[in-house]
């Protein structure tokens, strides 16, 4: 573990909170001025990063710039977890001198553990601390103040008056860390994908991705990246027998439409009991997709198809593709794909599987797309047949051996 100490100036400070029992939780309630908040608080326990382009940070920023005094009123603050706080007052002076001991995970640990920090208000942390750079630009003798058009005030030059309220929460074990930042996160809703990174549940894809694809994939909000943990689980769902078998216990399939009908349900349902077996197969789905979308984009006149877009699709494994296409093109041909997987393992080399049955289950796909679906990608993915109908192809195969 790595211990840190930030320090910092309140102007008041009260212990708002303390359990009867021995070494129980305590909650500390700090008044600061914003120009004293600690530049380099940690927002790892925290279940999102921070982006300074949401609306509300343009707002916290606004009012830093135009009503500096109301922004504790109009704030609802920052909540830290801390191992360790020390308060001393000034005496006559006033104010009280504050040094937070925060710890944080080694890279051996760093799986295993949370360690301390902001976990709620980290939107607030990012104004404050932007607001503070302009701020100190300002003191500077180089730069000129430029007043604000609405008000006619200095852009933060006024940004001495603002104060924020600091929770300070000291003796939270790991376990608690995140059940805080779960709940102290809903008044801005968090996905749910964040939520569950922060409980680690998201460490067994992370051991199988491919490295080419993590520069792509976020497992937090705030991440700038354009895919995020969710497709990951929606391409295994489609290949996963345990929750999608090919041939249920009436013999007829259960078939994956809720990875793009209601995929929000399938990552709230989520247990990593239910994938453990088929998470070791995601670079195999990832190859299987790659090969499909290279194929769409030898196909004539695919970008008539409605639904179908002539543009370039950076796909997750960052290779580029010249065809923007709609789900329901692609999720039913990888789902037939797990007619081939037994306990977790293909019954035959994966690169075979495409070439018995890639071109196939395409054509299939865009023939049936013509006659049945109506030219709408959404009616043609909900409709049972357009994925049952694609299972006879592997079928088919498996009894001709």
């Amino acid at each position: 573990m790595l211990t840190t100490i930030a320090s910092l100036f309140a102007t008041a400070a009260c212990k708002a909170y303390k359990e009867d029992k021995e070494s129980g939780r305590v909650i500390w309630n700090l008044t600061v001025p914003v120009c004293q908040v600690p530049k380099d608080l940690p927002l790892d326990p925290n279940a999102r990063l921070a982006n300074e382009k949401r609306r509300t940070v343009k707002s916290m920023l606004a009012t830093l710039a135009q009503e500096p005094e109301e922004f504790i009123f109009y704030n609802n603050g920052i909540l830290i977890v801390a191992d360790s706080i020390q308060v001393k007052g000034h005496g006559t002076g006033g104010g009280f001198d504050v040094e937070l001991s925060l710890v944080s995970p080694s890279k051996e640990e760093e799986e295993k553990l949370i360690g301390n920090g902001i976990v709620n208000g980290g939107h607030t942390y990012t104004a404050i601390i932007k607001a503070r750079e302009n701020y100190d630009k300002l003191q500077s003798r180089r730069s000129k103040p430029k007043p604000l058009p609405e008000t006619g005030k200095n852009d933060y030059s006024e940004l001495e008056k603002a104060s924020v309220q600091i929770f300070v929460l000291v003796n939270i074990n790991e376990e608690e860390i995140s059940n805080i930042s779960r709940y102290r996160n809903t008044s801005e809703s968090v996905e749910e994908f964040s939520l569950k990174n922060l409980a680690g549940e998201w460490d067994i894809i992370q051991e199988y991705l491919p490295a080419d694809c993590k520069p792509y994939v976020a497992f937090r909000e705030g991440e700038d990246k354009q895919y995020d943990v969710t497709d990951l689980v929606r391409r295994l769902a489609c290949i996963n027998n345990k929750i999608y078998p090919w041939r249920g216990s009436d013999g007829s399939p259960k078939n994956p439409s809720a990875t793009f009908t209601a995929y929000g349900t399938l990552i709230k349902n989520w247990k990593k009991e239910d994938f453990r077996e088929i998470v070791p197969l995601l670079k195999d789905v990832l190859y299987l997709e790659e090969c499909l979308r290279s194929e769409y984009d030898q196909q004539k006149g695919l970008s008539k198809l409605n639904g179908v877009e002539k543009k370039p699709y950076l796909f997750i494994t960052g290779r580029q593709f010249n065809h923007t296409l709609p789900l329901p093109f692609v999720f039913p041909i990888l789902a037939a794909f797990r007619v081939f997987i037994k306990d977790g393992k293909w019954e035959k080399p994966v690169e075979q599987l495409w070439d018995e049955m890639g071109s196939t289950l395409l054509n299939n796909l865009l023939t049936a797309y013509r006659n049945e679906g109506r030219g709408n990608p959404a009616f043609f993915g909900r409709s049972a047949s357009t994925w049952s109908n694609l299972l006879l192809v592997p079928m088919q195969l498996k009894l001709a051996e």
